[in-house]
C-alpha cells in the first residue's frame, strides 16, 4: 500500500495533502507547530515562522489562492496574515485534512530504506513509500560576514515581530528585499533615523498602480508571449506605478527586470523621496556604535536589522538526498529528487507573483506521480530535463536563484502533464524539454 509522509502544514503541505487525499493515497502530515498556516500563523509555536504582526500578501486575493478552493472576498484586497490563516483553516476543514495532521510533531530524520523511507518524529519511527518536503525555505536566516563587532541591537527580519524594539534608535537596515523594505518603512514610524544599505539596486514596485493591483496585469494569456516582451510591458507599468528612482538615493538596478525577485513596497520610494528613510552605501564593517560603509564613510547606528534572506535547510535529510539550495535545485520538474527515489519537494520555488498556485500545481503533479497516473521517463531523460531547465534559467534569470521559475508558464506545463495523466493515465510525459516562450 502506498503511504506518504508530508513534512509541514503550511500552504505547500496543505496543497500536497489535498492532492494526495483526492487520489485516495494514505498520508500523514507532520507539523512542528500546533496549527496549520506556516508563516501566515502569527506567533507560530513551530519556532521557524518568520511572520510579523503587520504581514500581508504582496499579491492580490485574486491570485493568492488555490484554484480548487478560492479564497473568496476578504476585507482587504491584499490579505493580511489573519485572513490568510482563516483561509487555510477553511481549506483544511473543507477537504477534511485536519485528522491527517500530527501537530506538535517535529521530524528529525527521514532516511531512505530498501522499501521506501523511514521517518523519525518525536522519537518514533514509521515507514512510508515516499516523503514530501513542504517546509519552505524561510526558516534559517542568512547573515553577512562583516568584519568587526557591533555593540547595539542586531536582529534578522526572521525574528522581527513589531517595531517597538527600534523606538528612538538610529537604525541601519541591511538589504533591499521585500521584508527589508517593508520593515524599514514600519521602523521609520518609531525610530530616530533609518538608513537602508543595499549592495545593489533592485526593481521596486508598489502593490497598486493607482487603484489597480499590479499583479492583475500578470495574466495567463499574457504569459504566452516571450519573457523579454513581458519585461518591456512591466517596465512601463513599474515606471508609472512607482515613479522614477531619481531622488530616492537608491542605486539603479543594473539587471533586467525579473532577473531576481522584485521588491514590493507601497511606502519605500515615497519615504526615501521625503527623507524619512535615507539610502546609503553597503555596510562593510561593524565598529561598535557605528558602521563603516563601502564609500568610506561612517554611519552612527545603535540598531541593525538584517534583511539578508535565508538559506535552505533540510537537516532531517541525509547528505545523499542532495536537497535543493538557493543556487542549485537538481529537481525534475522542480519537484522530484533525482538523487533519492521517492523524495519530492513542494513549495520550493522563487517566482514573480503569487506562490499558492505554484504550490498547487507542484502538489497535483506530485500526487499524479505517486498515484501512478503519470509515469516518469528514464533517469537520463529526467537529468536532461533538469539541464534544459538550468539553461533556460541561466538565459532568463540570475543563475544565483537556482529554483526561480517563469511562474505562469511553469504552472501551465505542470498542469498540462497532470491533464495528460487524467486523459491517458500511466503514460510518461512526451519529452524532457518543455516548450518555452522565453
Amino acid at each position: 500500500m502506498t503511504r506518504v509522509a508530508i513534512i509541514g502544514a503550511g500552504g505547500a503541505g496543505l496543497a500536497a495533502a489535498q492532492a494526495l487525499a483526492a487520489r485516495d493515497i494514505d498520508l500523514v502530515v507532520y507539523e512542528a507547530g500546533s496549527g496549520v498556516g506556516g508563516n501566515w500563523r502569527y506567533g507560530n509555536d513551530s519556532g521557524v515562522s518568520s511572520g510579523y504582526q503587520s504581514l500581508r500578501a504582496n499579491t492580490s486575493r485574486r491570485h493568492t489562492t488555490f484554484r480548487c478552493y478560492p479564497i473568496g472576498k476578504t476585507s482587504s484586497l491584499f490579505p493580511g496574515h489573519a485572513e490568510m490563516l482563516e483561509y487555510f483553516e477553511r481549506f483544511t476543514d473543507r477537504f477534511d485534512l485536519r485528522g491527517l495532521i500530527r501537530f506538535r510533531t517535529r521530524v528529525t530524520r527521514a532516511t531512505p530504506i530498501d522499501s521506501g523511507w523511514e521517518v523519525t518524529a518525536n522519537g518514533t519511527r514509521e515507514r512510508f513509500t515516499a516523503v514530501v518536503v513542504a517546509t519552505g525555505f524561510n526558516s534559517v536566516p542568512r547573515y553577512p560576514n562583516f568584519a568587526g563587532q557591533f555593540d547595539g541591537l542586531a536582529m534578522h527580519t526572521h525574528d522581527y515581530r513589531v517595531p517597538t524594539p527600534f523606538a528612538d534608535h538610529d537604525v541601519v537596515v541591511v538589504g533591499l528585499g521585500c521584508s527589508a523594505a517593508e520593515l524599514a518603512c514600519e521602523i521609520a514610524t518609531v525610530a530616530r533615523s533609518v538608513s537602508l544599505a543595499a549592495r545593489s539596486g533592485s526593481w521596486v514596485s508598489p502593490r497598486r498602480w493607482g487603484r489597480i493591483p499590479v499583479d492583475w496585469f500578470d495574466t495567463r494569456i499574457g504569459s504566452r508571449t516571450p519573457i523579454d516582451a513581458r519585461r518591456k510591458v512591466f517596465r512601463v507599468i513599474f515606471r508609472f506605478a512607482a515613479g522614477p528612482f531619481e531622488g530616492t538615493g537608491l542605486p539603479a538596478p543594473h539587471h533586467r527586470l525579473g532577473d531576481k525577485p522584485i521588491t514590493i513596497s507601497d511606502e519605500l520610494l515615497p519615504l526615501l523621496r521625503k527623507g524619512r528613510i535615507a539610502a546609503c552605501a553597503p555596510v562593510v564593517e561593524l565598529r561598535g556604535d557605528h558602521v563603516r560603509l563601502a564609500d568610506g564613510t561612517d554611519r552612527i547606528a545603535n540598531a541593525l536589522l538584517y534583511g539578508t534572506g535565508y538559506r535552505t535547510n533540510f537537516d532531517f535529510l541525509p547528505a545523499e538526498a542532495d536537497g535543493p539550495t538557493n543556487e542549485r535545485a537538481p529537481l525534475y520538474r522542480g519537484v522530484l529528487s533525482l538523487a533519492t527515489p521517492g523524495l519530492f519537494f513542494v513549495g520550493i520555488a522563487f517566482a514573480h507573483g503569487a506562490l499558492l498556485p505554484v504550490m498547487e500545481a507542484q502538489a497535483t503533479w506530485m500526487a499524479d506521480v505517486v498515484a501512478s497516473r503519470l509515469a516518469l521517463p528514464p533517469l537520463d531523460t529526467m537529468r536532461r530535463s533538469v539541464e534544459l531547465d538550468d539553461a533556460f534559467r541561466a538565459r532568463n534569470f540570475d543563475p544565483r536563484f537556482g529554483f526561480i521559475w517563469d511562474r505562469l508558464p511553469y504552472c501551465r506545463r505542470l498542469e498540462s502533464e497532470s491533464d495528460q495523466a487524467r486523459r491517458r493515465p500511466g503514460r510518461p510525459a512526451a519529452s524532457a524539454a518543455w516548450p518555452t516562450v522565453g
